[in-house]
């Protein structure tokens, strides 16, 4: 899915300053005469932009001169294992989550706590929870996302919905969320779903973005219904009676209520909620903070709109958060680890990430860039600064050897869900088999 490949989570840590003696000059050449370029890949091209930025002043404190290369997201995770196993790996790349321990169990991966040590006490500890495997820090956590739900004022307002009061049950006859999106639902006769002749085949607007996403929707409503994707030893774990519950409910807000986009439509087009909010005809749109960019550029002024917590549930509100750390590569002569040690240390420090802070490219795990981050945003007219804090609460994303592959097994069976195909009953324990064949 479109809304998982761009999972981003986010990070930066404050690091000794590498300030050098005289002696250190004398360092500084030996290491630009002996030491290849270092070379750091993301799969992001304003990234790289950033971190060239960061790295402006690295060359000439370190000796060490960086490299930074930029694949887009497919080309990436095709050339990373072949990378990998001819040991042509850069020194550190970008990872998320679902990749982690595939590059962990290879035994390809230097211990990312060793190397920076205290320069780790700023981050998001979140985020370094989720690429920490048997104690070890893996990955040091550069960018984070999280769910949010974005409200069209226009048709909210006119309609009397309060975005930021929106919760959902699916054992009641119906719930907030359900109302709202009743409310802001009309057909091109100025109809409501339930009103007499309302006419589903000629929806005017449509009030909520339910459709089958891993990170907006199923992750956060499972999770907010008291469900798990996974469980604590990692496998598929989300057709309990919560999920099952959670995924029907999120099927039927089209296929019964009528108050979200038909899932024929939503499934053959994952971006169609998405383009329906930015053209003004979808009141209530949960995504990720990985499409604010994509969001302000296409409305662009259009009409107003605003950011608020995702819809809660029986559990309360649990936004999907997904985390972008840099790992590094076990070099093939030992003598290099300690160069990719003291770039690791500088793009942990606050200033090193703050062009990623500033370029709004996710969410710093800097805590000192948080305020960094909103003014760019503010500056480009959005305000952020409701999503508050890192959350406590939170739905996990996908973790562990395979989970990548899990997801894409699981999808199947669960968009047939929202087309109506089967009910959730059925599909769901199929996906949950499905998601534990792939990993094996």
């Amino acid at each position: 899915m479109i809304a998982r490949r761009r999972l981003l989570g986010a990070m930066t840590a404050s690091g000794a300053a590498l300030a050098l003696s005289a002696c250190g000059s004398r360092r500084r050449r030996t290491k630009d005469t002996e030491t290849p370029p270092l070379r750091l890949r993301v799969w992001s091209e304003p990234a790289a932009a950033a971190y060239r930025a960061a790295l402006s002043s690295f060359r000439s404190t370190s000796g060490l001169a960086v490299e930074v290369e930029s694949q887009p997201w497919d080309d990436y995770w095709a050339s990373l294992p072949l990378d990998v196993a001819d040991r042509s790996a850069p020194d550190l790349l970008w990872m998320n989550t679902a990749n982690l321990a595939q590059l962990q169990a290879n035994e390809v991966l230097l211990d990312v706590g060793e190397l920076v040590g205290d320069a780790t006490s700023a981050i998001e500890p979140i985020t370094a929870d989720m690429y920490r495997i048997d104690d070890v820090l893996w990955g040091l956590p550069q960018l984070w996302e999280r769910t949010v739900l974005v409200a069209n004022r226009n048709l909210t307002e006119a309609a009397g919905v309060d975005p930021s009061a929106l919760a959902f049950d699916p054992s009641a006859p119906s719930d907030a969320l359900r109302d709202a999106a009743r409310s802001i639902t009309v057909d091109e006769g100025g109809r409501h779903p339930g009103d007499e002749g309302f006419d589903a085949e000629h929806v005017a607007v449509t009030g909520f973005s339910s459709h089958p996403d891993r990170s907006a929707l199923l992750g956060p409503f499972i999770a907010a219904h008291g469900g798990h994707w996974q469980n604590a030893k990692g496998q598929a774990d989300f057709a309990s009676p919560e999920g099952i519950a959670a995924v029907q409910y999120l099927a039927d807000l089209a296929l019964k209520d009528q108050v979200a986009p038909p899932g024929e439509l939503t499934v053959s087009d994952p971006s169609l909620c998405r383009q329906r909010f930015v053209e003004g005809t979808l009141g209530l749109l949960q995504t990720g903070t990985y499409n604010l960019d994509a969001l302000q550029a296409g409305i662009d002024g259009s009409f107003p709109w605003d950011l608020h917590p995702p819809v809660a549930g029986p559990h309360g509100v649990r936004p999907l958060v997904h985390a972008i750390a840099l790992v590094a590569v076990r070099p093939k002569k030992d003598e290099r680890t300690e160069a990719i040690g003291e770039l690791l240390a500088h793009l942990a420090t606050l200033e090193a990430q703050r062009p990623l802070a500033e370029a709004r490219l996710g969410i710093p795990a800097h805590r000192d860039l948080r305020g960094a981050w909103e003014q760019a945003w503010k500056d480009a007219g959005v305000d952020v600064s409701v999503l508050g804090d890192a959350p406590a609460e939170i739905a996990w994303p996908e973790r562990g050897v395979r989970s990548a592959e899990a997801v894409d097994a699981a999808m199947g069976p669960i968009a047939e869900v929202f087309t109506g195909q089967k009910p959730a009953q059925e599909a769901l324990p199929e996906a949950q088999t499905a998601a534990r064949d792939a990993v094996g």
